[in-house]
């Protein structure tokens, strides 16, 4: 009897939670809790030693407070056990989280750079076609002007050598003249007609691209909005940025080729009025030359001024 309340029993050392005892799952950490055997051996029975002798109630009663005594010593060994590995199980998952935490904010950040850098590239991108282009619309128009007055001092001298034979070829000469002033006409407006139609083109590739372009970052953007919702004022405000500067960048474009287009009509008008008035005086004087020449072989009268 005294052997099972004797606190210098030995007792069934604790089992110390293992790392292979966890397992990571899909919904978190999965433990295999194996409670450890019973703390004492068994005691012995006594009913060899006592077999002669009878039991009396406070043998039992004895038996019943050792029973219970073990009992309570057994929950409270447990109950330390399962909360030592409870403790282990919280400080693994805390490192868990903390370490995907870390993780999601570091791509997070990765993501808006890269998106920050496409951004920027795309819009000086667009910015340097628009003034390559640009630099060709002028150039071209330069080179237009070059060639219309060249042809204007060709036609000049064409016209003074003309005027000098108006007796021989004057009405070949008026058809010829009327003939390149047709051309000279249908060549301002055919022109005008490509300068018009460049421009057309040229604005609906550029809002092309820029359509394009505002398609790729606002998918760019949706995706960025996936992974961080907290991101989404800032790429609302990029994007509006963006597309203020597209629109300015357009704008300005068109106005510059109306501007150009403009000019390029009014200076081939003025240039077409000049060339006929000249072509009429031409004309007129040639009339004249012909009148005088008349008079001097019917009645060899005073001469009509040629200035007249």
């Amino acid at each position: 009897m005294s052997n099972l309340s004797n606190p210098s029993t030995p007792r069934t050392p604790l089992r110390t939670l293992q790392a292979d005892d966890m397992k990571r799952t899909p919904g978190g950490l999965s433990l295999d809790i194996v409670l450890t055997p019973a703390l004492r051996p068994a005691p012995r029975s006594a009913c060899k030693s006592t077999t002669s002798s009878p039991i009396t109630s406070a043998d039992i009663t004895e038996k019943l407070s050792n029973a219970g005594s073990r009992r309570e010593e057994v929950l409270q060994m447990r109950k330390e056990n399962i909360d030592q590995k409870l403790a282990m199980v919280q400080g693994k998952k805390d490192e868990i989280i903390n370490e995907k935490a870390t993780k999601t904010k570091e791509e997070l950040e990765a993501k808006q750079k890269a998106t920050e850098a496409n951004k920027s590239l795309i819009i000086q991108k667009t910015k340097d076609e628009v003034k390559a282009h640009l630099a060709k619309v002028e150039q071209k128009v330069k080179d237009l002007e070059v060639l219309t007055e060249a042809e204007k001092i060709a036609k000049k001298f064409a016209l003074d050598a003309d005027i000098m034979k108006v007796d021989e070829k004057r009405n070949e000469q008026l058809e010829k003249r009327m003939k390149e002033i047709q051309e000279h006409v249908d060549y301002v407006k055919t022109v005008s007609a490509t300068q018009e139609m460049k421009k057309k083109s040229y604005l609906a590739s550029l809002e092309q691209s820029l359509e394009k372009a505002s398609k790729r970052k606002e998918e760019a953007v949706a995706k960025v909005v996936e992974s961080a919702k907290e991101e989404e004022v800032k790429v609302e405000e990029a994007r509006l940025r963006r597309e203020k500067e597209g629109k300015a960048i357009q704008d300005k474009a068109k106005a510059l080729l109306d501007e150009k287009s403009g000019k390029v009509e009014e200076n081939q008008a003025s240039k077409e009025e000049v060339f006929k008035t000249k072509v009429e005086e031409r004309n007129r004087r040639a009339d004249l030359v012909r009148q005088n020449k008349l008079k001097l072989e019917q009645d060899g009268g005073d001469l009509v001024p040629e200035s007249a």
